[in-house]
């Protein structure tokens, strides 16, 4: 059962390595994070800084090498393979630099896609959810594209209807304006703050600056450590407060 008024997701030591034959890489180190519902987090940092691996522990695609990782205050390491696969089918959804759509089939199909094995949502309420997805992102007057008709901002978009369709907990965006121009990264970026705006809670990976800024917290990994943790909130308030003792 989830825990009542824990954190969404926690770590405390994680650690990660791989491990080839005898060798092991260390990839992780100690990542102490808290999440709540309804953040909208950036995990930033080079290439090679860990935040990709970080990021498929989170939503459950890797498994940590020692440390925990809580969901809903419940340790991940005692769920069994079954519940994983609900968790991955029902309360996390993944936003890929890639988009990785089909690009002859169109917009409503592509965002329909994973209701097809969905284990809850109903087979009559498949066409309902996707339209409702499309329109919060602003796509409605494409729904009978396809995909391969469509801009790499609004494919991206297509991509993000395609993660909310399940509904569920948590978004997860991996590099999300990675293949895009700067206009149409800025509209991707708009799109996930609206989304954020409405209460989803949104985990956003990348090693860019000005769109980790979109965020309303920014974690930075550096060699597989966190090296810093702010939130633009607070932010603003040391800013105000500034403003106001001058």
């Amino acid at each position: 059962m989830p825990e009542k008024n824990a954190p969404l997701i926690e770590t405390q030591k994680l650690c990660k390595s791989y491990f080839n034959e005898e060798i092991e890489t260390p990839v992780l180190f100690d990542i102490e994070l808290k999440i709540d519902a309804g953040e909208f987090v950036a995990i930033m940092g080079p290439s090679g800084s860990g935040k990709s691996t970080l990021m498929h522990i989170l939503g459950f695609l890797d498994h940590h090498t020692s440390g925990k990782f809580l969901f809903h205050g419940e340790p991940t390491q005692k769920m069994d393979d079954d519940t994983l696969a609900r968790i991955r089918a029902t309360r996390v959804s993944f936003v890929f630099q890639a988009f990785n759509l089909l690009p002859r089939t169109s917009v409503l199909n592509n965002v329909m896609l994973p209701l097809l094995y969905h284990p809850i949502i109903r087979p009559e309420d498949r066409l309902e959810k996707a339209h409702k997805a499309i329109e919060m992102v602003g796509l409605s007057d494409r729904t009978s594209f396809l995909s391969s008709q469509l801009s790499g901002g609004q494919k991206q978009r297509v991509a993000i209807a395609r993660a909310l369709v399940t509904e569920p907990e948590l978004i997860f965006a991996d590099e999300p304006t990675g293949n895009l121009d700067s206009h149409s990264g800025i509209q991707v970026m708009e799109a996930l703050q609206k989304l954020h705006a409405d209460g989803h809670t949104i985990i956003l990976v990348t090693h860019e600056q000005s769109t980790a800024e979109h965020a309303q917290r920014i974690i930075q990994l550096h060699d597989g450590r966190v090296v810093s943790d702010s939130t633009e909130f607070k932010r603003r308030i040391a800013a105000q407060e500034g403003k106001l003792h001058k």
